[in-house]
């Protein structure tokens, strides 16, 4: 392994990890998640060769998604997954293991953090430093925030959303909620059961936020949704109005909302005053949604501006701040 390669950047998120090498650039991006062989006690697929058998595994293949919510839930799996990871973005470690900088869940307690710490050693890596994911997204998201100014960051991933205001290089007020596309995910298949007596699988949930929910739309659109009657357990396809399932994510969104208004309140009115001008940066894979911004913009009365490149705001800041360790230790790190 060369030397440009002994520091590394990862993104270990709750749906994708990615890995991103200096001087290469994003190298790895694979779901997060593993297929485990209940009865030989082993992990037989990893990342995108798991993918497939998401929702579609026997009574002896187990899908586990190691991280939940931004920190490991099950360590095992999350150990294996990104030693597997590792070796598939830089190789094998012949002169010296690398030190990699790892985004974390501002809501991760102390150790939940030492878990992930231990995890990137066992995984094979010589030092682990930690980026709460606010951080690393407003870095990504080249928000100037070592400027005399207030700069809001919204960073909603699968399973958390950090906000974080910052100014003059730190943290002034931060928060994490542990909602996010996932939850979205949920409140379609809660609305499913409820609304039409379905059961609707992965596939056809994400299929449902990508090409259907769009939150600026107020007309009577339909789609039609495939899944499995909850009551005959037979197949089932049934046209599902907009209107009827926006109130449902809606009222998930809601608790973003909440947790936002949160922050702003600890937040200085100087620094409200530089937020109002230059607005709200939405940043992460959900940030995508369709609709998303116009629907924070109405709830919190500030611009909301979706980054560029938004799915890659935290693994992008998370390299920044790995190249420039001696600015971001103090005051940044988790």
């Amino acid at each position: 392994m060369g030397l440009a390669t002994r520091k590394l950047a990862i993104d270990l998120g709750s749906s994708t990890t990615r890995i991103y090498v200096p001087r290469k650039g994003i190298v790895l991006s694979q779901p997060s998640l593993v297929a485990k062989d209940e009865a030989l006690d082993s992990f037989v697929a990893i990342g995108d060769d798991a993918i497939d058998m998401a929702g579609r595994s026997s009574d002896t293949i187990t899908i586990i998604y190691p991280l939940q919510a931004g920190v490991i839930a099950d360590f095992g799996a999350a150990t294996a997954m990104l030693k597997q990871f590792l070796g598939t973005a830089v190789g094998r470690f012949q002169i010296k293991k690398p030190e990699a900088m790892i985004t974390v869940s501002g809501s991760a307690t102390s150790t939940e953090r030492r878990a992930l710490i231990d995890a990137g050693r066992e995984a094979g890596l010589q030092q682990v430093f930690l980026i709460r994911g606010a951080v690393a997204a407003a870095l990504g998201a080249g928000l100037p925030i070592t400027e005399p100014r207030g700069n809001l960051i919204v960073d909603m991933g699968a399973g958390t959303t950090e906000i974080g205001v910052f100014s003059l290089g730190g943290i002034v007020a931060q928060g994490a909620i542990r909602v996010g596309g996932n939850a979205i995910d949920e409140s379609i298949q809660r609305f499913m059961r409820r609304e039409h007596g379905m059961q609707i699988g992965g596939d056809e949930t994400r299929r449902i936020k990508t090409e259907f929910l769009s939150l600026k739309l107020r007309e009577a659109h339909t789609m039609t949704v495939h899944g499995r009657s909850t009551i005959q357990g037979l197949p089932k396809s049934t046209t599902v109005k907009l209107p009827h399932l926006q109130s449902y994510v809606e009222t998930t969104l809601e608790r973003i909302v909440i947790a936002i208004r949160r922050v702003l309140e600890q937040t200085p009115p100087d620094l409200i005053s530089d937020i109002i001008r230059h607005g709200l940066i939405l940043s992460g894979g959900s940030a995508q949604i369709g609709g998303l911004s116009e629907y924070f913009t109405k709830r919190l009365h500030v611009a909301c501006i979706v980054a560029q490149d938004p799915q890659l705001c935290t693994i992008k800041g998370a390299h920044m701040a790995l190249t420039h360790l001696d600015d971001y230790k103090r005051s940044l790190l988790a």
